[in-house]
């Protein structure tokens, strides 16, 4: 292989199995309040959904073929808030969100104008708002959950050294949560606006 090391100098690292990850992105939206802040909007989602009815979310999605992350939450945007396109001000790229369950969020904040607390029904419940400020003076409180590998029936076990009796590792990870007014703000949406105050705080 003459060009090897023409190969290993030009390649572009990139995560091993990230070909086999979903992808989702969100939005942290802010809208100016009357105090001369900030308030970060939030969804509740749709009784009459499949997947997590009821839970508090941030406007998001996942990632279609042939979609930037960064395209997905400008589309979720509009469909789920009813925006308009000059409604949302892009702020910046927030911080990125891998989970064990092989999907990684990307996070976005915008600023959000005129907006009249419009949403679809068929995807959201409610829409509620949270001063900035409450997130930047409140830590969530966190509770460690542990996962465990559980390897098919086909699994080769006499290919491993210990068989049956092979020590998986378990995983853990902290699962956060934040109330305020009622709402429970917890999971992964917790986890990106722990993330974003951070960045604020900064």
């Amino acid at each position: 292989m003459e060009n090897l090391k023409e190969k290993l100098a030009q390649h572009e690292p990139t995560f091993i199995g990230m070909d086999q990850c979903h992808q989702a992105a969100v939005c942290i939206p802010l809208l100016k309040n009357t105090n001369g802040g900030y308030d970060v909007l939030f969804e509740v989602r749709a009784a009459t959904i499949a997947h997590q009815p009821g839970d508090v979310c941030l406007p998001g999605g996942m990632v279609e073929d042939g979609e930037e992350p960064r395209e997905a939450v400008l589309r979720e945007l509009q469909e789920e808030l009813l925006l308009s396109e000059e409604q949302i001000h892009y702020l910046g790229d927030m911080d990125k969100l891998y989970t064990g369950s092989s999907l990684i969020m990307y996070s976005f904040a915008a600023e959000v104008t005129e907006y009249q607390n419009t949403f679809s029904p068929a995807e959201v419940g409610e829409v509620f708002r949270v001063p900035l400020e409450f997130f930047l003076h409140t830590e969530p409180k966190c509770y460690v959950t542990r996962a465990r590998v559980e390897p098919g029936e086909d699994f080769p076990y006499d290919l491993i050294c210990g068989g049956r009796e092979y020590n998986w590792r378990s995983r853990k990870e902290d699962v956060c949560f934040y109330q305020y007014e009622g709402h429970v703000i917890w999971g992964l949406t917790a986890k990106v606006i722990r993330a974003f105050a951070e960045v604020v705080r900064s």
